[in-house]
């Protein structure tokens, strides 16, 4: 058995080529780009990403629903010898 402990994965929800500012309006950020574990997807264009109660303190996860476009969902047993 693999003794590994399961982390969280880091999600990242960004407006891609654009920093924040202390301007009126400078700090609105319109995400276009949802990663996870830095590999951008492709997400729904309507709410892609709902962010439920957070913490501010650093060891504690927080819990996101994403709406994602996939290209295969696979839901098996990891060492299943029939799937592709």
């Amino acid at each position: 058995m693999d003794n590994t402990k399961a982390l969280g994965a880091v999600i990242e929800i960004i407006e891609k080529g654009r920093t924040t500012d202390d301007t009126s309006g400078g700090s609105v950020i319109v995400p276009n780009d949802v990663r996870i574990n830095g590999q951008s997807l492709l997400a729904s264009a309507d709410d892609p990403v709902i962010v439920h109660e957070m913490s501010t303190r650093g060891d504690e996860l927080v819990r996101v629903t994403l709406t994602l476009f996939a290209r295969r969902v696979s839901i098996r047993a990891e060492n299943d010898p029939e799937a592709t």
